[in-house]
């Protein structure tokens, strides 16, 4: 089952260059431009696994978005990259149990990407052979490890 990601940027360059590297890597991604098309696209796709958005955007930052976001969908998996990051915003990400990258970090940020994708595509696969009936097998794919690249 393919993964979905929404990209919620107002800088078009910066959802152009993520969608690209996450079609790239054989997700399904969708874009918005600010918090109010991502409450939007949330409503219509509830196969969306992760949201990954800017903190400056028009109509309403990312915070205010992050917790519209999670009223709609509150298991939904959230990142906030931004380049104007601060103590107090890192504090409020967490609260929303969001994860936090300053743009600076991106080797990281991309590190924790993969590494989560990996995770739910784990999880998603168990589920499947678990609804199947194949529960010993899907047992012992939760129980294994993902390995590292």
């Amino acid at each position: 089952m393919m993964k979905t990601l929404l990209i919620v940027d107002d800088e078009k360059h910066i959802c152009l260059l993520y969608e690209e590297e996450f079609k790239d890597e054989g997700y399904n991604v969708l874009t918005a431009s600010n918090g109010l098309e991502a409450l939007e696209l949330i409503e219509k796709h509830r196969d969306i696994d992760l949201v990954l958005l800017d903190i400056k955007m028009p109509e309403m930052d990312g915070l205010v978005t992050i917790t519209k976001l999670k009223e709609i969908h509150p298991g939904l998996k959230t990142v906030l990259l931004t380049g104007h990051g601060n103590e107090k915003v890192r504090q409020a990400t967490e609260s929303l149990n969001t994860v936090y990258f300053e743009k600076e970090e991106m080797s990281k940020f991309w590190g924790f990407i993969r590494r989560n994708l990996q995770t739910l595509e784990k999880h998603m696969a168990a589920a499947g052979m678990a609804t199947g009936g194949d529960l010993e097998d899907a047992a012992d794919i939760e129980s294994h490890p993902i390995k590292k690249k």
